[in-house]
């Protein structure tokens, strides 16, 4: 009976830690695409909508400046 309760034990700790890179691998990848979506979206405006292009590709700045800003806010 001990055995199954230190295998229980085991695999719960595989489990979180699993959890924890896979919260961490998803948080990383939303702070990755924030500024990559506002490019593709400039683009697609850009795209769609020539005479709204400058104001695409200053929204897209932007957002990726002040991204880029509250990160290095957070940096000690």
């Amino acid at each position: 009976m001990e055995f199954f309760l230190h295998f229980w034990d085991e695999l719960d700790d595989a489990a979180g830690a699993c959890r924890h890179i896979a919260t961490t691998a998803l948080v990383e990848a939303a702070a990755v695409s924030t500024p990559l979506l506002a490019w593709v979206s400039a683009v697609g405006v850009g795209l769609a909508a020539p005479q709204l292009r400058i104001n695409a590709v200053l929204l897209a700045g932007s957002v990726t400046f002040f991204d880029l800003y509250r990160r290095l806010l957070r940096l000690p």
